[in-house]
């Protein structure tokens, strides 16, 4: 089914009085364009897995220039009361080998501060930033890993992870999708990660995944 059928799908569900509010159709477009249309091809999962599920927290692994953030942060406080919204960014920032490969901590934090959420950026690496702050983000509801940070950090960080995850916790991963140049951003795409594969990655430390309320 293309965009347009989709958006003439939605419209005749709506009552008629609701059909004349601006707004409302306005979203939608918004929410066509970012799930179906937006570039890079590859985060348009994120924007359709925030619409399909209650996301009230988000963790980010590797906030590169800072632009997927902002995107994902204006679009997911729609769906949650004003202010309600909360983001973790971890991130090596001023310590990236290559600094103009993403932000400083102080451009990450002036530009998402603006935004109408819980913004927390943490410097360092995925390890060593949960070892720290794991506990504090217990009750995550999306997880999202870039390819920023290799296999063997996050292979690490996988010991306090599951302290962050509750049962119904959406992990993306950034994965290569085809072969190629691997810097071509249309070359990656966010992946959702199965639950079965989420309690292997947690090993023994599954038994700290809250059950859901």
């Amino acid at each position: 089914q293309g965009v347009i059928e989709r958006f003439a799908t939605f419209k005749n569900a709506i009552p008629p009085p609701a059909r004349d509010c601006k707004s409302m159709s306005g979203h939608w477009l918004h929410y066509l364009w970012l799930a179906y249309l937006s570039k890079p091809q590859g985060e348009r999962e994120l924007f359709r897995s925030i619409k399909k599920n209650k996301i009230r927290s988000v963790v980010e692994f590797g906030v590169g220039d800072a632009r997927r953030a902002e995107r994902l942060i204006e679009f997911a406080r729609q769906f949650v009361p004003n202010g309600e919204l909360s983001y973790t960014g971890i991130d090596l920032f001023e310590g990236r080998q290559d600094l103009e490969q993403g932000v400083s901590l102080k451009e990450a934090h002036g530009r998402l501060k603006r935004l109408d959420a819980k913004i927390k950026l943490i410097p360092g690496e995925p390890f060593s930033a949960l070892a720290r702050f794991a506990n504090s983000l217990a009750g995550t509801d999306l997880v999202l890993i870039s390819r920023d940070h290799g296999a063997e950090a996050m292979d690490q960080a996988w010991m306090y992870l599951p302290r962050m995850l509750h049962e119904n916790t959406l992990i993306l991963t950034e994965n290569l999708t085809s072969s190629g140049e691997e810097e071509a951003p249309e070359k990656w795409a966010y992946v959702a990660m199965e639950r079965d594969k989420i309690v292997e990655r947690a090993g023994s430390n599954a038994q700290h995944i809250a059950r859901a309320a």
